[in-house]
């Protein structure tokens, strides 16, 4: 069985920033990233891509704890794991793992949600990955068994 994840941490958030609070930086997302990423590879037998990925002494990819990870990079990664770009590398099972900050906008009365990425700037209306868009590719997405996990930050 060919099982494909990818599993996203993001702790860098520059431009996201709160009156009161300064910025919005995180310190848990990558770690849970990687603790999820290891436990598939091991026990689930997943072909884990990580992301932002660096590799350690030993060659083993690993995070890059305040790694960007910006709103093209991240949705091309989604597209081709979901929707692989050749037929025969269509996996039995697809899982989309993402920890780290979300977004919600309201315009005209209506809501819609976003993954937020490193480059995310609410005030040039830029948010990150729109959680309909991501509706839409797994509507019309080849592979069978998909599965898709936030996790957000405490």
């Amino acid at each position: 069985m060919n099982k494909e994840a990818l599993v996203v941490g993001i702790n860098s958030y520059p431009f996201l920033k709160k009156k009161k609070l300064g910025d919005l930086n995180l310190k848990a997302p990558v770690k849970d990233a990687e603790a999820i990423a290891e436990i598939l590879e091991k026990y689930g037998k997943f072909h884990v891509q990580r992301l932002p990925k660096t590799y350690n002494q030993e060659g083993k990819p690993r995070f890059i704890p305040n790694g960007p990870v910006k709103i093209n990079d991240l949705k091309e990664r989604i597209s081709n794991l979901f929707n692989p770009p050749s037929k025969n590398e269509i996996p039995d099972v697809a899982l989309l793992f993402f920890a780290g900050h979300g977004y919600v906008t309201t315009e005209g009365g209506i809501r819609e949600g976003f993954l937020a990425t490193s480059d995310a700037q609410p005030k040039r209306n830029v948010y990150g990955i729109s959680l309909n868009w991501l509706k839409e590719l797994l509507k019309n997405s080849p592979v069978k068994t998909q599965i898709v996990w936030f996790r957000k930050p405490a």
